[in-house]
C-alpha cells in the first residue's frame, strides 16, 4: 500500500509540473518572420554590432565537418549582404554542427565563424566574443551545401 502511495504522489507531481509548464492563452507567443517562422525578440542595437563592410573582408573559406576547405571562391558582397540582413533571434538553438562551417576573415586578422546545426533558415556565428542565433536563409542554405 506504501509503494502504491508513492507512485501516485510521483504521478501527480509530475502532472503538475507539467501543467504548468503548459503555455496559456495569456502568454506571448514570438512573432513569426518574413518566412512565418516563429522567431525570437530583435535586441535593439544589437543587429548594428554585427554589420561588417566588404572593405573588411579578407577572406571567405567553407569548410566541411572534417577541416577540409570546400570552397573559397565566394562573392564577397553577397555574403556580407546576407550576414548584415540576418535578424538575430532570441530563440534557443541546438548545439550541434550540421553542414558547413564558413570562416570571414577579417583585414585584422579578426574571424567571424558561421555554423549550421541543420536548419534552414537559422546559423549560429561566433563574432569576435559573442555568439548570435541569426535568421539568414541565404547563409543557411550555403551552410547546408543546396
Amino acid at each position: 500500500m506504501k509503494r502504491k502511495f508513492s507512485t501516485i504522489i510521483v504521478i501527480a507531481i509530475s502532472g503538475l509540473m507539467l501543467f504548468g509548464c503548459a503555455q496559456s492563452k495569456g502568454d506571448i507567443a514570438a512573432q513569426p518572420d518574413q518566412n512565418g517562422n516563429p522567431a525570437g525578440i530583435v535586441l535593439a542595437g544589437a543587429d548594428q554590432q554585427k554589420n561588417i563592410t566588404i572593405e573588411d573582408v579578407k577572406a571567405i573559406e567553407l569548410y566541411d565537418l572534417d577541416g577540409k576547405l570546400v570552397k573559397d571562391d565566394f562573392k564577397k558582397d553577397e555574403i556580407v549582404k546576407a550576414f548584415n540582413d540576418s535578424m538575430i533571434d532570441d530563440t534557443s538553438f541546438i548545439e550541434m554542427i550540421a553542414g558547413y562551417r564558413m570562416v570571414i576573415t577579417l583585414k585584422d586578422d579578426g574571424k567571424i565563424t558561421i555554423t549550421s546545426y541543420g536548419d534552414e533558415t537559422r546559423v549560429v556565428a561566433m563574432v569576435r566574443d559573442t555568439t548570435y542565433h541569426l535568421i539568414s536563409p541565404e547563409l543557411a542554405k550555403i551552410l547546408l551545401g543546396k
